[in-house]
């Protein structure tokens, strides 16, 4: 299934790594999800760090995901053209300090945390790293999702105004979608990805009701890799209704803007992604038994 109908797609929130504390494990090496790239018409990403990921030495392994970001940024400048790195507040100062090093020293643009497998609440114990990010004005991922999170992050996008913030899974329920809009619609730094978003939704919390709580230019087109099959949200953007210009906004365009924040001379490229040769002719989207939009 490939949904996007030549359209080309920007991923701006896409995990490389693995997540080793979910039953099974899931997680991606950055040529697999190049392959998964070229099968879905996304021309470029901005990576992350899988959250969950090991930490058996602590701060050294966090720094090894971070720096594989770096690598891939580097090797692939047309693709990955920006990229953050994970912070783990457990680490406290150390935990600042290693963004300041992915800022300063990797070409890193900013952090990404996800509180439920990073253990944070996305209150204070984050400020040291974002105080980095801001300083620098930097970039911040940061998942949302229901939880009171959508507050906490509004907080922090009210404090830290020189940082661009990304919201990320703002509609993946319901319920979550009243709280996003609410808490983080409007503020000028911030922008929304909608990965994840059902299949299923009505007018009250589907895309069209996106762009009009959020503004057609703030939205963005998040795969969530490796956790999920986001060839279902091409489809969704595919036969929302919307007009085409809103798709593209959604699909590419907001994210090249974004993206050109911290790279002015880049462009995404019209051509699509190669699929690398270890990963032709293999099954790429497995799902998980009874969770067909759950990759394995």
């Amino acid at each position: 299934m490939n949904a996007t109908s030549g359209r080309p797609y920007i991923d701006a929130h896409a995990h490389i790594g693995e997540t080793i504390n979910r039953v099974p494990p899931v997680g991606q090496t950055i040529e697999k999800y190049l392959a998964r790239m070229a099968e879905s018409g996304v021309h470029a990403a901005v990576p992350c760090p899988a959250a969950g990921g090991p930490q058996a030495r602590g701060a050294l392994d966090t720094r090894a995901q971070n720096d594989a970001i770096a690598a891939a940024c580097r090797t692939y400048p047309d693709r990955f053209p920006i990229g953050l790195g994970i912070v783990e507040v457990r680490h406290q100062q150390a935990a600042a300090d290693e963004i300041a090093r992915c800022m300063d020293e990797a070409g890193l643009q900013g952090l990404m945390i996800h509180p439920a497998l990073s253990a944070s609440s996305l209150g204070p114990e984050l400020r040291p790293a974002l105080e980095v990010v801001d300083a620098r004005g930097g970039m911040a991922l940061l998942h949302v999702g229901g939880g009171g999170y959508e507050a906490r992050a509004a907080a922090h996008a009210k404090q830290f105004k020189r940082i661009t913030f990304v919201m990320a899974h703002v509609s993946m329920r319901r319920e979550h979608f009243p709280a996003s809009v609410e808490h983080l619609a409007g503020l000028e730094n911030v922008w929304a990805d909608f990965a994840q978003h059902p299949a299923v939704d009505d007018e009250t919390w589907n895309l069209a009701a996106h762009v009009k709580h959020f503004g057609a230019e703030r939205l963005l087109f998040g795969s969530d890799a490796p956790y999920y099959d986001w060839r279902i949200l091409e489809k969704q953007i595919e036969g929302s209704g919307l007009d085409e210009a809103t798709k593209d906004r959604m699909a590419w365009r907001n994210a090249e803007e974004l993206i050109r924040r911290f790279k002015p001379e880049w462009g995404m490229s019209t051509l699509p992604v190669e699929t690398p040769a270890e990963w032709r002719d293999v099954e790429l989207w497995r799902t998980l038994p009874g969770q067909p939009a759950r990759l394995a």
